[in-house]
């Protein structure tokens, strides 16, 4: 099955949408669930890993490097920490989080190169 450029960049387009509110609901709209120590950064990774996956995805023709899909990655995570920071709506600032955004970001694109290498049908997805 072929997915056209427009439709796997709309898919990134709303999950970019769902880490957004995802990152920037006030801290008291989830709820409090009993979870082990450092969940929230195994969320971030798994996050911005299929963020990564998505974008590598949607840009897989196109001649982009993986460097910029991963920069920009990288840099959104950053963006919701800061903006998470600013909003002061329970939310904070985590470097932690950052360094589970960037993983998880490096990851992505690592599985998606693995994948592409070994499956070469994905890329008839691709096109």
């Amino acid at each position: 099955m072929k997915f056209s450029f427009i439709f796997r960049f709309s898919i990134s387009v709303i999950y970019l949408g769902i880490i957004v509110a995802l990152s920037l609901l006030p801290a008291r709209d989830f709820p409090s669930l009993p979870l082990f120590p450092g969940a929230d950064k195994l969320v971030h990774t798994t996050m911005y890993f299929l963020l990564a996956l998505t974008l590598m995805w949607a840009f897989y023709d196109r001649k982009i490097a993986r460097w910029k899909l991963y920069g920009f990655t990288v840099a959104w995570g950053l963006i919701m920490e800061i903006m998470q920071n600013l909003m002061r709506l329970g939310r904070s600032f985590s470097l932690l989080d950052i360094v589970a955004n960037i993983t998880g970001a490096f990851l992505g694109i690592l599985v998606f190169r693995y994948l592409m290498a070994k499956k070469p049908w994905l890329k008839y997805a691709s096109n």
